[in-house]
């Protein structure tokens, strides 16, 4: 098997309420694609107009303490959250506060060229990275 093209297709991430979380996603740009719309399998899928897609699957309980995965002491396997590149941080951060989305960590300036405003959270308590991709040379530079 030759894996030299393989592509994401989509996200999949589990919420307990449809409408809450569709409306969190459409407001990142997010918007329902009928033909991903799937309710005997309770999932329904939304497309961003850079063409990535997440199916939002609506079977879950609400639980106790946040996050399973991340805000539990033992720590289980699992996919922990979903990373996007976006153009400016900046930008991000201030439609972040205008939206009243609280950021979670950062923004901070990470090795590899990336600076982040590591996680915000969706409803769900969903973790999502946003990536900004800087020059190299700036960023060993420690700018």
């Amino acid at each position: 098997m030759n894996f030299t093209n393989l592509r994401l297709d989509h996200i999949g991430i589990r919420v307990t309420d449809l409408a809450m979380a569709e409306a969190f996603y459409t407001r990142l740009g997010f918007q329902r694609d009928p033909e991903e719309f799937a309710p005997a399998a309770r999932a329904c899928g939304l497309k961003h107009p850079t063409g990535l897609r997440i199916h939002l699957i609506y079977n879950g309980e609400a639980a106790q303490a946040g996050n399973v995965l991340l805000d539990a002491p033992v720590k289980y396997p699992g996919y922990t959250h979903a990373a996007f590149i976006i153009d400016s941080m900046d930008e991000l951060v201030a439609w972040l506060h205008r939206e009243q989305i609280p950021i979670s960590e950062g923004p901070l300036v990470m090795g590899h060229g990336r600076r982040n405003v590591c996680f915000i959270r969706d409803p769900d308590r969903n973790v999502l990275e946003f990536n900004e991709i800087l020059d190299r040379a700036a960023t060993s530079a420690g700018v």
